[in-house]
């Protein structure tokens, strides 16, 4: 089954101009998770249709503190994704929702989040995650599949790592970590407009 594109390309350039789409968006491509029977409990089926869920684990307080910032952020700037922090037992488990596209963004420690891309302990089970980069700092970096819409990637990488953002997040350059920068977040990086980019 085909991802969903959101169509939000729009004629003027910055968050303002697009924050109406986030939210309508990013419940139709939450819904595919219900469509390919991934989602076994209704109640998260649901929930992920109306939020943009930041997944973090409580192995790790410092990736779960960051996630509540990132959430907040979110929520000012881009209020219709309704930005909100899932929480699992273990790191594992995020790297598990992700795989099975049953959630689309999670905030991991750096090594964690090469392991996972590589398939490699203590997600040798899980096998290789094709992740992209949409930000990071020193210590954590939040991923993503490399289907996650490139519109959605812009907009997160604008709003957490823009020049209004106090949350010291920055895009990566392409080729400087080990996993490949979202080439949504890159556009915005570059200077990008949104509205000249494709939907990938």
């Amino acid at each position: 089954m085909s991802r969903f594109r959101a169509p939000w390309v729009g004629t003027g350039c910055g968050i303002a101009m697009h924050r109406r789409r986030f939210l309508t968006a990013t419940a139709a491509l939450a819904g595919a998770g219900l469509l390919s029977g991934h989602a076994p409990y209704r109640q998260w089926v649901v929930y992920r249709q109306t939020h943009l869920v930041i997944l973090t684990s409580r192995d790790d307080p410092g990736a779960d503190d960051l996630g509540e910032k990132c959430a907040a952020v979110m929520r000012t700037v881009l209020p219709e994704s309704k930005a909100a922090v899932g929480r699992g037992p273990r790191v594992q488990r995020i790297a598990s929702l992700i795989a099975s596209r049953q959630a689309e963004v999670g905030i991991v420690s750096q090594a964690n989040a090469a392991a996972m891309f590589h398939g490699e302990a203590p997600f040798g089970d899980i096998g290789a995650i094709p992740l992209r980069v949409l930000v990071q700092n020193d210590v954590y970096r939040m991923v993503c599949r490399d289907d996650f819409p490139r519109q959605h990637a812009y907009l997160i990488a604008e709003a957490l790592a823009g020049s209004d953002a106090e949350l010291g997040l920055v895009v990566p350059k392409q080729n400087e970590g080990d996993i490949p920068v979202h080439a949504g977040a890159l556009a915005f990086a570059s200077g990008v407009p949104l509205e000249t980019g494709e939907s990938r």
